[in-house]
């Protein structure tokens, strides 16, 4: 047994119970998240930290925030005693362990404000539970670290998976990312909820969606309708979107290559300005390590809302068009001189999201 400090909460570690410490700035980024829809709501929240292992997501969640009453979950008892001593460390107040599978007990139980789905790999299997545990609302927030699947490493397994299809570019953690986003909606919309994406982020071997639900069946068709396919092109790196097409295009209009497809996917916003901005309010309060680190991802995630679908990769259409890779600031001041919007991405470095066409941005190189 050895004793860390994360956030505000202590936590004992045992060898039997699985902590990633590497992880510890996602979990930076939830807490965030916990707190500002706790600010929209106007309320302390009803939590549920599924597959705890050692609670400190939930642990944390209760210190950092206004927070009603925590439920840990998890099947492996030794998990649970360790959460139990977790939150006895802590000095939580209200807060049940559930020894359970997260599934039976989230079709057992109902009415809570937040669900977390943090598994190792894919999240898939446990959707449809955490969305029956909200009644009219709710916020649930899912990690997926089969990022390899998802950005096309393993394209058979994505199809399996996710009935998506990936492709592996420069921009394939965006698009690996927009198809875990798809499946949320499709499974939110058959359930009658209203999908509203309030932070996505790709990180290190990870992705972390934020996804507020709302009850009604117009909302839940409207997130449908934001569902659809990114074709790209490898030849010329010339990319198109469409929203539930009937028909993708099989060559590129501006080289005459052959498209490759994504999808589907979700092609809606992926982030909420207003929820990232009570984000960096509360980041400012907090002395997280990350601290720092965590406003500027925020503060990117700030200046691609509202930018269109996928990135281009500078250091990508310099070698393509063999030439040098441009200054990055004085390229996008050279775009919005010419009118475009452009703006960085919080997904890869050297990279910009931009209105302009890859005939536009070649020609400045």
């Amino acid at each position: 047994m050895k004793m860390v400090r994360e956030g505000k909460a202590e936590l004992v570690l045992s060898e039997k119970v699985f902590f990633n410490p590497k992880m510890e700035f996602c979990r930076d980024v939830s807490s965030l998240a916990v707190g500002a829809y706790g600010k929209e709501v106007g309320r302390g929240l009803r939590v549920v930290d599924g597959l705890c292992a050692t609670g400190v997501r939930g642990v944390r969640y209760a210190k950092e925030n206004e927070v009603d009453e925590v439920h840990f979950v998890d099947v492996e008892e030794d998990a649970c005693r360790l959460a139990e001593r977790n939150a006895k460390l802590n000095k939580l107040k209200n807060y049940k362990v559930h020894c359970s599978h997260i599934n039976d007990f989230l079709f057992h139980n109902r009415e809570f404000d937040w669900v977390e789905i943090d598994p190792f790999g894919t999240p898939i299997g446990y959707l449809h539970a955490a969305m029956t545990s909200f009644r009219k609302e709710g916020m649930l927030s899912v990690t997926a670290t089969d990022t390899a699947v998802l950005c096309g490493a393993h394209s058979k397994a994505c199809l399996k998976v996710y009935g998506a299809t990936p492709i592996d570019n420069e921009y394939c953690h965006e698009i690996g990312l927009r198809i875990l986003a798809g499946v949320i909606v499709r499974f939110a919309s058959s359930m009658n909820f209203r999908s509203q994406l309030c932070l996505s982020l790709s990180a290190q071997h990870f992705f972390k969606l934020f996804v507020k639900l709302e009850l009604g069946a117009e909302g839940a068709v409207e997130s449908v309708r934001k569902l659809g396919y990114i074709s790209h092109c490898p030849k010329c790196l010339n990319r198109e979107w469409r929203f539930n097409p009937p028909l993708l295009k099989e060559s590129c209009p501006v080289c005459g290559g052959r498209f490759q497809h994504a999808g589907p996917l979700f092609l809606g916003e992926l982030w909420d300005v207003e929820f990232i901005k009570k984000m960096r309010e509360l980041n400012e309060q907090r002395d997280y390590l990350n601290k720092w680190k965590i406003d500027e991802v925020l503060e990117v995630m700030e200046e691609e809302a509202g930018m269109p679908p996928t990135y281009f990769d500078l250091h990508k259409i310099a070698k393509k068009t063999k030439k040098s890779p441009p200054n990055f600031q004085s390229f996008m001041e050279k775009l919005r001189g010419r009118g475009y919007r452009v703006s960085r991405t919080h997904f890869k470095r050297n990279s910009i999201r931009t209105d302009a066409g890859i005939k536009e941005i070649s020609s400045l190189f």
